[in-house]
């Protein structure tokens, strides 16, 4: 009788660890995708680039465990060490996306980065160097060729395959080809631009308060602030009357000469001209929109070689330019550093973030930013005094940026004591 051979197919345990592997990687993707949703706020969008450089920066740091693993003869523990080295990530990811939100300050230098990147590989290596547990001779010697191995991997990872584009946000709609701006005829056109404007202003009333406004929008390549600077002026007119007496700066690379740039000269004539013709009993209305550090305001315009416009320039200004009773409202992420500078007892200064919180919906195509649609969209239009319609938008900032799940930015409000009698008589004209 001619005998046969039973064979048993069981389902390889060893997949297992390689599938629990698998899925702390996809978790470090879903970490960092959280992490920057958190920091950038809603309205963007899953980069598939993004998520290809995610996964070949994971095969890079992956493939560096398994030639660390190799060369010390520890290949047993690749399954365990990719598991808990990428948990530890995805954990490293959401604590230093909330350090970017929390406290900025520490990136705006290279030595920041530097140190904050020192001490999470540091965390990681010690990690690796804990798993490879034997006689301390042997621990010392595996340690140092993981260690080795380990940062040539990350820089390699970190410098050809970096994940900070892995939540986007969609462009505007626009022409197949790009429009290279004319930087020559942009300039050239300035002061023709400036000049229209200023001949456009209507002279000031005598005995009759009057409202002059400036709208600015400083960041050519995210329409929304072009978008503002006319809805606001909009809105100005409509409560105001300022629509004769209303002078707009914009950066924009769609529309470059629809007004004169948002540069640091244009602004500081602007402000002139309408101190010149602003009368004691009248009142500034100035907005600026765009982005911002702490201390700082963008005025970006690539092309155009602009300078951002710093919290003691934009002080001087104001003093040099003879405004006198002002309601000054800055919309950019950590505009409320600007108000130890700008206020004063005829003005009352709003600030769309604290000076060391960031706000929000800053993207192309959109109409308005967040603290721009709470103040002015929503609680302006049905309340005139920006007093009153203040803590109505910064509830409803709190409430969207709660529901985002977002850090609170923190709108600011600064009232001098000599400006409300002038909005006042503003307000019941």
């Amino acid at each position: 009788m001619e005998s046969t051979e039973s064979f048993t197919v069981e389902h390889p345990r060893s997949a297992r660890p390689a599938l629990v592997a698998l899925a702390a990687i996809v978790l470090s993707w879903v970490a960092e995708y959280a992490a920057q949703v958190g920091a950038f706020g809603p309205g963007g969008e899953l980069s598939l680039w993004g998520v290809q450089v995610a996964v070949a920066q994971s095969a890079v740091v992956v493939t560096g465990l398994v030639i660390g693993l190799a060369l010390v003869g520890r290949m047993d523990l690749l399954a365990r060490m990719v598991t808990l080295l990428f948990v530890l990530v995805a954990v490293l990811n959401l604590a230093l996306w909330t350090l970017f939100r929390e406290a900025p300050q520490l990136y705006e230098t290279e030595a920041g980065v530097s140190l904050i990147r020192n001490l999470s590989h540091l965390v990681q290596i010690a990690l690796l160097v804990w798993l490879l547990r034997a006689p301390l001779r042997q621990w010392l010697r595996a340690g140092l060729v993981m260690a080795v191995v380990f940062l040539g991997t990350k820089d390699v990872a970190l410098r050809w395959f970096s994940v900070e584009e892995f939540y986007v946000f969609p462009l505007a709609a626009s022409s197949d080809e790009y429009i290279v701006v004319d930087v020559e005829g942009l300039y050239a056109a300035q002061d023709r631009l400036m000049a229209e404007q200023v001949a456009g202003l209507a002279p000031q009333v005598s005995g009759q308060t009057d409202v002059f406004a400036l709208a600015l929008g400083g960041t050519e390549d995210q329409s929304v602030f072009l978008t503002e600077v006319e809805n606001v002026s909009a809105i100005l007119d409509a409560h105001y009357g300022s629509g004769k007496r209303t002078l707009k700066l914009a950066n924009s690379h769609d529309h470059p000469t629809r007004y004169p740039m948002a540069s640091r000269a244009n602004l500081a004539r602007a402000l002139k001209e309408i101190g010149a013709r602003q009368g004691a009993e009248d009142l500034a209305f100035l907005f600026l929109t765009s982005h911002g550090k702490e201390d700082l305001f963008s005025l970006d315009f690539h092309a155009a070689g602009t300078t951002d416009l710093t919290a003691d320039e934009f002080k001087a200004m104001l003093d040099d330019s003879g405004i006198g009773p002002a309601v000054i409202v800055v919309s950019a992420c950590h505009s409320g550093s600007f108000i130890d500078e700008i206020a004063a007892p005829d003005r009352l200064v709003i600030t769309a973030a604290r000076g060391d919180r960031t706000s929000f919906g800053c993207r192309d195509g959109a109409e308005w930013t967040e603290f721009g649609e709470s103040f002015f969209d929503r609680a302006l239009r049905s309340e005139a005094d920006p007093r009153k319609a203040f803590p109505v938008a910064a509830e409803d900032v709190a409430r969207k940026e709660a529901v985002d799940g977002l850090t609170p930015s923190l709108p600011q409000m600064v009232e001098g004591v000599g400006i409300g009698a002038v909005l006042d008589r503003v307000l019941t004209r």
